[in-house]
């Protein structure tokens, strides 16, 4: 019997190396194992839990649009408040009912050469004026 002894004794001694590295191996498994289980078991009803709360207590305005709508209000937005402030003019989408006629036209650009003319003659009427007039009396 001392013999068998002595005989798995060298066979222990002889396979010590790999049986360690088996043993290291199952024990790092066997950890993986449990890590993944107890995540499992707590991370799926903690993940269930708080998509439950968030679909339950979404408020309305946290609606999602897509990105073309939100161009299309933003446009329309900047157009509506902001476009006088930077262009100096009205945009032609504004108006586009108000279509001038050739004969409103031509009566329009008659009537702004009149008034350029007599804002011409009233300037240079201004600048020719007598000088016996009082200095406090005011035009």
């Amino acid at each position: 019997m001392s013999q068998e002894k002595v005989d798995r004794y060298k066979e222990e001694k002889k396979n010590r190396a790999k049986n360690m590295k088996r043993a290291k191996i199952k024990k790092v498994l066997i950890i993986l194992l449990v890590a993944i289980v107890l995540g499992a078991a707590i991370g799926i009803p903690l993940g269930r839990w708080i998509y439950d709360y968030k679909q339950n207590h979404v408020k309305e305005e946290d609606v999602f649009i897509s990105s073309h709508d939100y161009d299309s209000w933003f446009d329309n937005f900047w157009v509506e408040n902001y476009s006088d402030f930077y262009t100096g003019a009205s945009l032609a989408s504004e108006d586009t009912s108000e279509e001038p006629t050739e004969e409103a036209s031509s009566e329009d650009s008659s009537a702004t050469e009149t008034a350029s003319t007599s804002d011409t003659t009233e300037a240079a009427s201004t600048t020719e004026a007598p000088a016996t007039e009082d200095a406090g009396s005011v035009q």
